[in-house]
């Protein structure tokens, strides 16, 4: 069977890694081995926020199985498979108490959002979830997977999908067709090709873009120039849920899924063994390559040297190691006090910028009847602390890039200049997350208390201006105690108008300072957040240079010691060894080779 041939394949490069000690690339191939066995093909739909995964997967399938929206995003991964009946249910990720592969929980399909969500809410460690319907698509053993946006806000999602990559058999890349492809997208198509060289670009939503032709044009020539071969499909999926709900054909070759079904069926489902030979082709010969490199390399080292060049040699190596050690210090020393410098820097931005805000309001407040401006008043704060937000994370991705160009400079020196390759910092909104803040109560002034007030206001001065004209012999109701009764209830009824007002601006000045304070800790947890993303990718790729760069000077010394210790007899040995090590990778290179021409068969 062809299964058995492909995995004994595999297993002879995995033997060739291990005996080569590439443990990196042995693991590799295992998760090759994993994927050849299983069945199914597992297709990966990915790409960016809002291009458009989920509905493209829903007019596939023509279902709502992928929750679509504004302000939606897929945060745990849906597999859509085929199954006689509808069916759904959430994974569980394994845990000590569960089975390999955690527990399932059916729930109704109809319901699937709606219990995901809860879950998610209550804590549960959901892996994906899992959808089953009678398509004829799906029915070869192809299986969709919407995976969480990459490049998004939040780091981990994007990581999820790049880890879901090794196991998948083929991906679904989707662009919108408002615009050509981004740096980030094309990057990201160079890292998964390695894994996954089985892609093809989808670009939706060509019912919103005239010049849709133009865009695709242009993308085929990025693909090219970036030396990524894949398909690409424009299709509409508003214009295909339509076509579907009222059968009208027309409209669902207007639609392009036509030739994006195709695709699928005959070119992933039912090429599923094409394709597998493809995968194993590709990760076996970049194997046995690197492998092969190696070899070469050490033979073309095998000349005669004398004990001169050697001591040479090892002193060279060893000063290399020192001032590799030195430069490792120098680069962690300055990226951790750039990043503490940040901390605090960050903080002190976004809280200068907010009191500028706050104490424009508080101004406002002081003039203004929040009783009857408050409308306005908080559409005016929020814009002006989304605008505050906004400068704030552009300030911080601007200290972003000057971070990484001063670490790199200081770790590249002596190295091949190449920058880690990270998206832009997101500008969040944690507006949506803090409650607004609430009007001030009290703020009408009933009739029947105006009256109750004037009243005991010129009460008092009736009975007091009374009282002193009737020792003048004039009646206690007279001209002026009257007259001396109305000023005072004026007087008595502004004053409580005037307290009532002050009254509701402090309490409106109160919540806009509670509502200012909860948008700093969440911009300030958001901000902390991106600047650990942004340490970690640095210090990573850094630290994946700093290892590179020990492998090889720690090789050299190896590689040295060895050589001086050999004699002319040994020399010869190990280059009679490493020719016939090439010979046998070389045999086993044009076997994988041969896979894509179907002339593969078992050893």
């Amino acid at each position: 069977m062809i299964e058995t041939a492909l995995v004994e394949l595999i297993d002879r490069a995995e033997a060739e890694c291990a005996e080569a000690q590439r443990t990196d690339l042995g693991n590799r191939l295992r998760q090759i081995r994993s994927r050849v066995l299983d069945p199914a093909q597992l297709v990966l739909v990915v790409g960016e926020p809002e291009q458009g995964k989920s509905e493209l997967i829903n007019s596939l399938v023509n279902a709502p199985v992928c929750a679509t929206g504004e302000n939606v995003s897929t945060t745990v991964p849906t597999v859509v498979r085929h199954s006689s009946e509808p069916s759904a249910q959430l994974v569980e990720q394994e845990t000590t108490q569960s089975a390999v592969g955690g527990d399932r929980l059916p729930v109704p399909i109809d319901r699937l959002h709606d219990e995901l969500d809860r879950a998610v809410h209550n804590g549960r460690s959901v892996s994906r979830s899992e959808v089953g319907l009678p398509r004829a698509l799906l029915e070869n053993g192809l299986a969709l997977m919407d995976t969480p946006a990459v490049g998004g806000a939040v780091s981990s999602l994007g990581a999820i999908t790049e880890a879901a990559v090794a196991e998948a058999d083929a991906l679904l890349m989707v662009s919108d067709a408002t615009q050509e492809l981004t740096t980030n997208e094309l990057n990201f198509l160079r890292r998964v090709t390695s894994m996954c060289p089985n892609i093809a670009l989808v670009q939706p939503k060509t019912d919103f873009v005239p010049d849709w032709r133009r865009i695709v044009e242009l993308n085929r020539k990025h693909l090219t120039n970036a030396g990524i071969a894949c398909k690409i499909f424009a299709v509409s999926s508003k214009i295909r849920s339509r076509a579907m709900r009222d059968k009208n054909q027309d409209l669902n070759a207007e639609s392009g899924f036509p030739p994006l079904l195709d695709y699928l069926r005959k070119e992933m489902a039912s090429a599923h063994e094409q394709l597998t030979r493809k995968l194993v082709a590709h990760n076996v010969t970049e194997a046995i390559d690197q492998i092969t490199n190696s070899l070469r390399e050490e033979l073309n080292n095998q000349s005669p040297r004398t004990a001169t060049e050697t001591l040479l040699e090892l002193e060279a190596a060893q000063r290399r190691a020192e001032d590799l050690k030195r430069l490792s210090g120098r680069w962690q020393k300055t990226l951790s006090d750039a990043v503490q410098e940040l901390y605090s820097d960050i903080e002190y931005d976004f809280r200068e910028r907010s009191w500028a805000v706050l104490h424009q309001a508080n101004e406002t407040l002081d003039e203004a009847d929040p009783g009857t401006t408050w409308d306005d008043f908080e559409d005016w704060l929020q814009e002006s602390l989304s605008d505050a937000i906004a400068e704030t994370f552009g300030w911080l991705d601007r200290r972003r890039e000057r971070i990484t160009e001063q670490v790199s400079d200081e770790l590249l020196r002596e190295h091949v200049r190449t920058l880690p390759s990270s998206d832009p910092i997101p500008v969040p909104d944690p507006l949506q997350r803090v409650p607004e803040p609430k009007a001030p109560k009290n703020a009408g002034f009933p009739r029947k208390d105006q009256i109750l007030t004037g009243l005991r206001g010129s009460y008092g001065g009736v009975l007091m201006f009374g009282l002193m004209t009737r020792m003048a012999g004039l009646p206690l109701m007279n001209v002026v105690s009257i007259s001396a009764g109305l000023l005072l209830g004026s007087k008595s009824l502004n004053e409580e108008k005037d307290s009532r007002l002050k009254r509701r601006q402090a309490e409106a000045r109160a919540a806009v300072q509670r509502y200012v304070e909860h948008v700093v800790f969440q911009v300030n947890k958001d901000a902390r957040d991106s600047i650990r993303h942004m340490h970690q990718t640095l210090h990573d790729h850094c630290n994946r240079i700093t290892e590179q760069a020990q492998i090889r000077i720690s090789r050299s010394i190896q590689d040295t010691k060895r050589m001086a210790e050999q004699n002319a007899v040994d020399r010869d040995a190990r280059a009679r060894e490493i020719k016939k090590k090439l010979e046998e990778l070389n045999v086993l290179r044009k076997r994988a080779s041969t896979l894509t021409s179907n002339r593969i068969a078992a050893a």
